[in-house]
C-alpha cells in the first residue's frame, strides 16, 4: 500500500524532537544535549540513573550551541505526587551560562549556586521512575525570573514549566534530555497516584503567573513563544502512519 512520504518524513521529524525531552513534557527540543554524572553519560534520552550517581550536579555539554552569549538552564521533575496527582517540582534554574573558551570545547560553564541551586533527585521510596528534563535556553537581554515565580524559587513545587518560559521570553529551545531515577532503597509505605498520562490532551496548559498545580498530562507541548503542538495529535499521527505503512 503507498502513502505519502512527506507525511512519514513529518511523523519521524516529530519523534525526534519528541524524544529529547521526557514524555508529556511541554517543551520540546529538537537538539539533544550532553548529560554526563560522574563516569555515566546518558545515552539515550531517558536512561535511568541510579540516585547515587546523581548526588552532584551533572557535567553538560552542547554540540548545536555556538553563541558567545548567555544561556538559561532548566531541571524538571515531571511527577512528583501531590493531592492524589502528578505535579512538576523545580529542581535547577540557572542563568549566566556560557560555552567554555577552551577550544573545540562543547562544555558548558554554569553558575553557582544560580537562581535555584541544584537539588538532588529525591523521588519517594517505592513511587515509579520519575522523568526530569534538561532544557537549555538562549538568554534573552535583561533576564530576570518574573515576580510571580520567586516563591517556587523557595518551595520548588507545582513548577508550570509552561507558563515560566512565557513569562521570561525564553523563546524556543535550543536543546534538551531528560533521565529517569528511581529510589529502590525499600518498599512503599503510602499509595501513590498514577503514573501521568502522556497521552491525549484534554485542555490546554494554564498560562498563569502563579506556581499553579500543573495536572502532569502534558496536554500540549509548547513550541518557544507560544507556539503549541498538541501531544496527543502528534502521537495519533505517528500510529496511523506506521499503521498504513504495514
Amino acid at each position: 500500500m503507498m502513502f505519502n512520504s512527506k507525511l512519514w518524513t513529518g511523523a519521524m521529524l516529530w519523534s525526534a524532537v519528541a524524544a529529547q525531552t521526557a514524555p508529556g513534557f511541554p517543551i520540546l527540543a529538537s537538539q539533544a544535549l550532553g548529560i554526563q554524572f560522574g563516569t555515566n553519560i546518558v545515552q539515550p534520552a531517558g536512561e535511568q540513573i541510579p540516585r547515587p550517581d546523581t548526588a552532584s550536579p551533572p557535567n553538560i555539554t552542547s554540540a548545536v550551541w555556538t553563541s558567545t552569549g548567555q544561556g538559561v538552564l532548566l531541571m524538571v521533575d515531571s511527577d512528583v505526587p501531590r493531592n492524589g496527582t502528578r505535579v512538576q517540582l523545580l529542581h535547577w534554574l540557572v542563568s549566566g551560562v556560557t560555552l567554555s573558551e577552551e577550544s573545540n570545547s562543547s562544555s558548558l560553564i554554569i553558575p553557582s549556586p544560580g537562581e535555584a541551586e541544584y537539588r538532588q533527585p529525591s523521588p519517594p521510596v517505592g513511587d515509579s521512575p520519575h522523568a526530569y528534563t534538561f532544557v537549555l535556553f538562549s538568554q534573552p537581554e535583561n533576564f530576570s525570573v518574573p515576580a510571580q515565580f520567586n516563591d517556587v524559587l523557595q518551595s520548588r513545587v507545582f513548577f508550570n514549566t509552561s507558563a515560566f518560559v512565557a513569562a521570561a521570553g525564553l523563546g524556543d529551545a535550543i536543546a534538551a534530555n531528560y533521565i529517569q531515577v528511581q529510589n529502590l532503597t525499600g518498599s512503599a509505605t503510602t499509595t501513590f497516584p498514577p503514573p501521568r498520562d502522556t497521552g491525549s490532551p484534554t485542555s490546554t496548559p494554564a498560562a498563569s503567573s502563579t506556581g499553579v498545580e500543573f495536572p502532569g498530562a502534558a496536554p500540549a507541548a509548547v513550541l518557544g513563544s507560544g507556539r503549541v503542538f498538541w501531544v496527543g495529535m502528534g502521537t495519533a499521527l505517528i500510529a496511523g502512519v506506521c499503521a498504513v505503512a504495514l
